[in-house]
């Protein structure tokens, strides 16, 4: 009996830990992530349970490491096929755009909610890097994958290391924004029709990225 007990308890534990993480990363993407406080999210989170929040995830970093975390596997499963096949005559720039542009777009294409995660993304990804911003505090860490890292210092070899991380800066922030804004422009009313073909405009934001990659240095 106490085993059927402790089941029972690990199964409620965790669908009110989902329930936290669906509600916020909503929130968090329709609003942004200072805007929301902890008690909004426990609420519409259906729980009464002021501390519920905290025991589940310690604090607001806990939480949002734990929506990253929910979506960041499959998009690194998705990333694999543009990594061992990038195309015929594709260019380290273009290569390296497709690897980080892309994968995201299909994650969102197969999971709606995965929209939730590139807003998320948008606010938090270029500044709480510790490797695209070296003074951060944040406690958030982001998915590592070294076959995918070496092809972005591939990419960025033509330049010195500060115009590189400012590169690679940018290029995390204009993939995030880029895809964000594609979404929300083909979901919008009187959106000029050109403007909400999401494939197309996709496309874009892999160039801007690539012409990003590739440009000579400037320093």
């Amino acid at each position: 009996m106490a085993r059927n007990g402790d089941n029972k308890h690990a199964t409620r534990s965790a669908q009110t830990r989902e329930r936290f993480i669906e509600a916020a990363q909503r929130l968090f993407a329709e609003r942004s992530i200072d805007s929301v406080s902890l008690n909004e999210i426990t609420v519409a989170a259906g729980q009464k349970n002021r501390n519920a929040l905290q025991y589940h995830f310690g604090s607001r970093d806990g939480l949002l490491q734990a929506i990253i975390d929910t979506h960041a596997d499959r998009v690194l499963v998705l990333r694999q096929k543009y990594l061992d096949q990038p195309g015929p005559g594709c260019s380290v720039a273009e290569a390296t755009a497709r690897a980080l542009v892309m994968p995201v777009v299909d994650y969102i294409e197969e999971n709606p909610e995965g929209i939730y995660y590139v807003k998320i993304l948008s606010q938090l990804a270029a500044l709480n890097s510790d490797i695209l911003n070296p003074a951060t505090s944040s406690t958030i860490t982001f998915q590592n994958d070294p076959q995918f890292a070496a092809l972005i210092r591939r990419a960025v070899s033509h330049l010195g290391p500060s115009e590189a991380l400012r590169r690679m800066f940018l290029m995390v922030s204009i993939t995030f924004h880029g895809i964000a804004d594609v979404c929300r422009a083909a979901e919008t009313k009187g959106t000029n029709r050109k403007l909400q073909n999401r494939a197309a405009m996709f496309e874009q934001v892999v160039l801007a990225i690539e012409t990003l990659l590739a440009a000579p240095a400037r320093d």
